[in-house]
């Protein structure tokens, strides 16, 4: 499956609801999560409300209450080199808009979805 697409996400989320310690992990949580590639504009909307999560496709203009934006060749090294999203926000390669006080209880969850993600076979 090509990575960032439609199916990539819909695996994602499926992944997430089985894995232990997402669900341990996020069961307070209540976020969105828009992950925008900027080069082909378009995004997907992780949607998590007590730990349940969902995904649709997303335009980059949409609410969020964290927002990840780069190119698609910038998110490819998140998948295909293991890239860290926090890395790859500090040096400004994506960039985030959000209440970093708000994200920072959220960094063992978003952790864990890197984690799931990168296990999920894909074409990049």
């Amino acid at each position: 499956m090509q990575y960032f697409s439609d199916e990539y996400f819909t695996e994602l989320v499926a992944r997430l609801r089985k894995d232990p310690d997402w669900v341990k992990g996020a069961a307070k949580v209540t976020a969105k999560l828009m992950m925008t590639v900027s080069d082909r504009n378009e995004g997907h909307l992780l949607d998590v409300q007590a730990g349940n999560v969902s995904v649709r496709p997303a335009t980059p203009d949409e609410p969020a209450d964290f927002k990840f934006e780069g190119p698609y060749e910038v998110w490819a090294r998140l998948g295909r080199d293991r890239k860290d999203l926090n890395t790859l926000v500090l040096q400004g390669k994506i960039k985030f808009r959000g209440s970093l006080a708000k994200l920072l209880p959220l960094q063992g969850v978003l952790v864990r979805v890197e984690a799931v993600a990168r296990a999920i076979p894909a074409e990049f």
